[in-house]
């Protein structure tokens, strides 16, 4: 290996020998940044068209330690990966302009650059063991260097997948409210059913007397339509809670576009956070109505069968109903 002698600025500076070189564990507790460069590189050994980032150079920085010489303190390492050279730069003594430095080939040649021309040279076992630590810092800051890229693409493909499963989370007090509500609506029925569904359409009978088959269906007739009023007349109400949700929210969706350059970050939070709420209630409409929708048929069909079954109505059935509508 050569040595070499730098020319420094003024000052003394104190002999360098083994003890002052810093180890791995002090290195590692003193490092300050970690840098790579990067080149994309064609892999066509599979034929495939892949283009892989290939390290060209890393650099590690450490922080001054007072505790140490500056000439002994390590301040950057650079590994040049394609040139397979390892350069070691040292701390900048006080009142100098220029640092000590070592560098490294790995076909075993070794440079050293002193500023103080009075220090001692470093004996060949120093460099070796010097060497043999530069290396194996070297594995340690390639390895750090691949964990942190796995580790940015496993972000970018969580973060890719969740952007493409985003779902709607309704809150928590949303749901009880919704719940308490379809529950009363449940306890309305429930109560509804407690009462004779035919009393309010049946005809005064007197005795032991019958419905002809002109009451009877006139019964059906009246009870059916009965119960498609209710429904359209539901239908209608929430029809016209989203309606007037709808156009509130345009309303103000057309307010915000008039007046955004002149609204505040907190007036379009605001903004933001009314619209939130709005989207929410016309969801909900939106499901309510379509739920109502798809009951609606089938409580028309059940009271017909209902109708159909009831005993009082056995007219229809002996007579012959004939088309059911």
């Amino acid at each position: 290996s050569g040595d070499g002698a730098g020319s420094g600025g003024g000052g003394s500076g104190n002999n360098t020998n083994s003890n002052d070189m810093m180890n791995e564990a002090d290195d590692d507790a003193e490092l300050a940044a970690r840098m790579r460069r990067l080149r994309a590189q064609s892999s066509a050994a599979d034929g495939s068209n892949k283009r892989a980032l290939v390290l060209r150079k890393m650099t590690e920085k450490f922080s001054r330690r007072i505790n140490l010489d500056a000439d002994a303190d390590v301040a950057k390492r650079v590994y040049y990966l394609a040139q397979n050279q390892i350069q070691v730069l040292y701390q900048y003594g006080e009142g100098r302009i220029t640092r000590s430095s070592r560098e490294f080939t790995k076909d075993g040649t070794s440079k050293v650059v002193r500023v103080d021309p009075t220090a001692d040279p470093p004996q060949a076992s120093e460099l070796l063991e010097d060497f043999q630590s530069l290396l194996s810092a070297e594995r340690d800051c390639l390895q750090a260097v691949r964990d942190s890229e796995w580790e940015a693409s496993e972000i970018l493909r969580t973060r890719t997948n969740q952007e493409q499963n985003i779902t709607l989370e309704v809150p928590y007090y949303d749901i009880v409210r919704i719940k308490a509500e379809e529950s009363e609506e449940e306890e309305e029925e429930e109560t509804r059913a407690v009462y004779d569904y035919l009393s309010p359409f049946l005809p005064t009978l007197l005795g032991n007397q019958v419905m002809t088959r002109a009451q009877a269906l006139e019964v059906r007739e009246k009870a059916l339509k009965a119960l498609k009023d209710r429904l359209i007349e539901r239908a209608n109400i929430i029809q016209a809670r989203l309606d007037e949700e709808s156009a509130a929210l345009l309303k103000r969706q057309q307010n915000f576009n008039r007046d955004r350059d002149q609204m505040s970050a907190a007036e379009e939070e605001e903004y933001e956070k009314l619209v939130d709420e709005g989207l929410f209630r016309i969801t909900i409409l939106e499901r309510r109505l379509k739920r109502h929708e798809e009951q609606a048929l089938q409580k028309y069909y059940e009271l017909d069968h209902k109708l159909r079954a009831d005993p009082r109505l056995a007219s229809l059935v002996n007579a012959g109903m004939g088309k059911a509508y």
